[in-house]
């Protein structure tokens, strides 16, 4: 069988049944559904959380069920590439790093043999409310379609591209298409806007996770990005032609929901607010709110499987930041290898929401090898404000051991650097809202050792004993 989301779901329930909830409960998506898992939460749980009977955008019984937190946690992502739970520090992004480089190619299937063509709704059969779409937080500005894959095809190249892009749902089949153009996908859908013509895209709302993180590869433009995904779930992805452009634009057979639309030019609507991943509404500032202004899309065709689940992401929260941290890391890991094959590990750390503090832990080889590594860093994605690099002895996993070595292992005049005025991200706060103008600061802190220079040992206990202590010698009960 094709890997798909029921099958992920299913090798979680067998390897990680303790972070799989099913409820059978009537949910509201507006703010109710949220509200639980905020609650979970703050309980210390990020559980993925599949509701079987969710209402729709009309308080009717939703067709389709509603799931989150997908990503919420690294072990359902080394799950997702086949690993043990435990495997959830640098082998999932080992992993990703080795997929990547070797993809797949996809293939095509007849769409009788498609499970995505179960339900097939044209016309006026589309309502985009009939689904569980959610409000996340209380001052969203409306319901947000944030679990799905945006796929577009480069009308130069025929190549298609994958991206998770933000839709505010405007009315039964119309909605905002938030693909900025710096992106791939805004690139894409600016040169059909430019030239007049309507943009093809589709919305892939649940596959297997594999699928997601292949859509979340950030590198060169112009691969076929199926082939991605494909690498990551070490199968092709299966397509099948679409109802509405045919065998022009294919679509993942195997996708619970896939929306088929088109961004209309000239064509514009107000758009947001929404907190994002920063856990801030970058639109909200002083009590007042300011809206963007995105491009309209409008869908033209639904097709679905009788029993599919419409997954959303729990936007700035884990679920969000790591679907945004461990593809990114494959890709860090990758580039400062090249400057720095002395590297060991990579963290975009959560306290970063996962893309703005970045900590590498290295052996370096000669002087200045760190900052090089740094510099590496910085160039590989347009997020990142802050890099560390700490010597191999240092767990990049905990905040307060990089904080140590940065107290102990640096003077700010000698090992900190700042670069002004480069490209940060748009939702960063800090950031202009002008988005011809995202300039931020970035910084790189070198918190290794002197090379080839004495410098003041460690004290630890003596290992000899730390390895043969059992602590239930000392302590009954435990």
């Amino acid at each position: 069988m094709s890997k798909n989301l029921q099958s992920f779901l299913a090798d979680m329930k067998e390897k990680l049944p303790k972070n799989l909830l099913y409820s059978d409960k009537e949910v509201d998506p507006r703010y109710e559904a949220t509200a639980v898992l905020r609650k979970l939460e703050l309980e210390g749980q990020s559980p993925i959380v599949v509701w079987n009977n969710p209402l729709n955008l009309k308080q009717e019984r939703s067709p389709v069920g509603l799931a989150f937190n997908f990503f919420a946690g690294r072990d359902n992502i080394a799950v997702a590439l086949g690993l043990n739970g435990n495997e959830s520090r640098m082998e999932p992004v080992m992993t990703l790093q080795t997929r990547f480089n070797n993809p797949i190619e996809p293939v095509t299937i007849a769409k009788e043999e498609a499970p995505v063509k179960e339900v097939v709704q044209t016309g006026d059969e589309v309502d985009l409310r009939d689904f569980p779409i959610p409000i996340h937080h209380a001052l969203d500005g409306g319901p947000y379609i944030l679990g799905g894959v945006m796929v577009t095809k480069d009308p130069d190249t025929g190549m298609y591209n994958l991206a998770m892009i933000r839709m505010q749902l405007k009315g039964p089949n119309r909605m905002t298409v938030h693909a900025e153009r710096q992106h791939h996908s805004g690139t894409i859908v600016r040169k059909y806007l430019d030239a007049g013509k309507p943009a093809p895209f589709a919305v892939v709302i649940g596959h297997h996770l594999g699928f997601y993180l292949g859509a979340l590869w950030e590198g060169a433009m112009g691969k076929n990005e199926y082939t991605l995904s494909g690498g990551v779930m070490q199968e092709a992805v299966r397509l099948t032609e679409s109802e509405t452009w045919g065998s022009d634009f294919l679509i993942p057979a195997d996708a619970d929901i896939v929306l088929e639309g088109e961004v209309l030019p000239g064509q514009l609507e107000d758009e947001g607010p929404i907190g994002e991943h920063t856990r801030y509404y970058k639109m909200i500032r002083g009590g007042k709110v300011y809206l963007n202004r995105d491009p309209a899309g409008e869908i033209r065709a639904i097709t679905r499987r009788k029993h599919a689940v419409f997954l959303s992401v729990f936007i700035g929260h884990k679920d969000h930041i790591l679907a945004g941290s461990l593809p990114k890391e494959a890709v860090i890991y990758q580039n400062v290898q090249r400057v720095c094959t002395g590297i060991k590990a990579v963290h975009l750390t959560p306290a970063g929401v996962g893309r703005y503090i970045c900590y590498i832990s290295l052996h370096q080889r000669v002087a200045g090898e760190a900052k090089n590594a740094i510099l590496a860093a910085l160039s590989s994605d347009w997020h990142i404000k802050y890099v560390v690099t700490v010597d191999e002895d240092v767990d990049i996993y905990s905040d307060s051991e990089v904080l140590w070595a940065i107290a102990t292992r640096t003077q700010a005049d000698r090992d900190f650097f700042i670069i002004p005025n480069a490209m940060g991200a748009t939702l960063d706060p800090t950031v202009s809202t002008d988005p011809l103008k995202p300039l931020t600061a970035k910084m790189g802190f070198d918190a290794t050792k002197p090379v080839g220079e004495p410098f003041s040992e460690v004290c630890e206990v003596d290992q000899n004993w730390l390895d043969k202590i059992n602590l239930s010698d000392y302590f009954k009960g435990r």
